[in-house]
């Protein structure tokens, strides 16, 4: 997995930049690796065609969502003199489902995480 293309793809869904990206890139590693072990053949990746790293991307945004609001952190945009707020439910449910998505497309790569218990 290209982990400099993580961080790029987490850069542009977070709009972190440099020092910022820097305090979370063990998001995008903690991300990528669980991708990758989940990965049915590891060698996938490489002809994903960039859904892999995309898909560690988008769960990396959604764990810093959930750490900026866990922080209490809102999610202010401001430009000029004009402030808009959005509120944690609409945040987080934009991260889940970029997430939800990411992780379908590359469904068919991944091992499943289902454990049931078989008699014998």
């Amino acid at each position: 997995m290209n982990t400099e293309k993580v961080y790029s793809i987490f850069s542009r869904l977070s709009g972190l930049r440099d020092t910022e990206l820097l305090r979370y890139t063990f998001l995008c590693e903690t991300s990528a690796g669980y991708v990758v072990s989940r990965l049915r053949d590891k060698t996938a990746a490489a002809c994903s065609g960039g859904k892999v790293e995309f898909a560690a991307a988008a769960l990396a945004y959604y764990r810093y969502i959930l750490c900026q609001l866990t922080d209490g952190e809102t999610g202010e945009v401001k430009v000029g003199d004009i402030a808009v707020k959005k509120d944690a439910v609409s945040i987080l449910g934009s991260a889940e489902k970029i997430c939800r998505e990411a992780f379908r497309d590359i469904g068919d790569l991944l091992t499943t995480e289902d454990f049931y218990f078989r008699g014998v």
